[in-house]
């Protein structure tokens, strides 16, 4: 009994083993694939690698996103709240004239550009505290179920390290490896991050600038129409049972609306909240899925902007 009891309390006192991600077969040949054809040296990615850490509460958090452990009610409640409203209308007043460059350039509404950020980052006070080559090493190793994209986003990180001169070893993020103000994934920053306030860096995770332009430039280019409707809320007798809901449908596969309300022909995504609340997302609606495609996501956005807006009027 003696000897089963030390070796118990022997158990509990050695310390967990490192995962060497640089000695397992995936992230071997996920090495050598980046030497063929990025050319990076071989030595560089093992070295990187036997740094990344396997964290199991990634993996727990990815099991468990925000949409899946609130109501709508709730969700609403917690990313549409007084303090997020005013500090939305502080960082819009402290970074007008970006924002109103950003809306100029690219005819996204400021107070759209500050509901993302507010809602991604809390306008920049919360961007992720865990290492992305830790996130992206977990999920594309150890996270069969995406593990083809996070893969891929591994794959654009290191790209985005060597072209922008980062360390890929100090740099953080989300537990999905998002980083910044806007919470760009790798393949996002590479494609959509711009350098907005032309110092020659584009650096959306310190620089509000730089942020504000590429989430403006990021719907843009996924299709946003210039002054043209969001969603407008709709009331039950105006739903269509036949009409799909899902955000994740692509443009082309979305239903009209039933002709009980007057609207232009074209295509539309219809919401109902716990058959509450019921929505009609326009084009813009659409674009905004293609930031998250989470119904509660593009609906808080859309909400938020709405109250920041508000507020804002009112203190001019």
């Amino acid at each position: 009994m003696k000897k089963i009891s030390l070796l118990l309390l022997l158990a509990f006192f050695v310390p967990l083993i490192h995962m060497d991600y640089s000695k397992t077969y995936e992230t071997l040949s996920f090495i050598d694939e980046m030497v063929s054809k990025h050319k990076f040296e071989k030595s560089y990615l093992i070295e990187i690698f036997k740094s990344a850490e396997k964290r199991e509460k990634i993996i727990n958090s990815m099991n468990r996103p925000a949409e899946k452990k609130f109501s709508w009610v709730q969700y609403k409640s917690r990313l549409i709240s007084p303090i997020r409203i005013n500090n939305g209308v502080s960082f819009l007043q402290r970074f007008l004239p970006e924002f109103q460059k950003a809306e100029q350039e690219f005819g996204v509404p400021k107070e759209i550009i500050a509901a993302i950020i507010g809602i991604e980052s809390s306008y920049g006070s919360i961007t992720g505290r865990e290492r992305v080559i830790d996130s992206l090493s977990t999920l594309s190793f150890d996270y069969p179920r995406r593990s083809k994209f996070f893969t891929k986003q591994l794959e654009h990180f290191l790209l985005l390290a060597r072209e922008e001169k980062l360390d890929p070893l100090t740099m953080k993020g989300s537990y999905a490896g998002a980083m910044g103000y806007g919470q760009f994934i790798p393949s996002s920053y590479r494609s959509y991050a711009i350098d907005f306030d032309e110092d020659g860096i584009r650096n959306i995770v310190t620089n509000p600038v730089d942020a504000i332009g590429s989430v403006a430039n990021y719907l843009s280019k996924h299709g946003w129409e210039r002054n043209a409707t969001i969603a407008e809320a709709l009331t039950k007798n105006d739903v269509n049972s036949n009409f799909k809901t899902s955000l994740s449908l692509k443009e082309s596969d979305a239903l009209e609306l039933a002709s009980k309300i007057n609207l232009p022909n074209k295509k539309y995504i219809q919401i109902n909240f716990e058959d509450k609340e019921f929505w009609l997302g326009h084009k813009n609606l659409y674009v905004l899925s293609r930031y998250n495609r989470s119904s509660f996501y593009v609906m808080a956005v859309f909400l938020l902007s709405q109250e920041i807006d508000y507020a804002y009027r009112v203190k001019i």
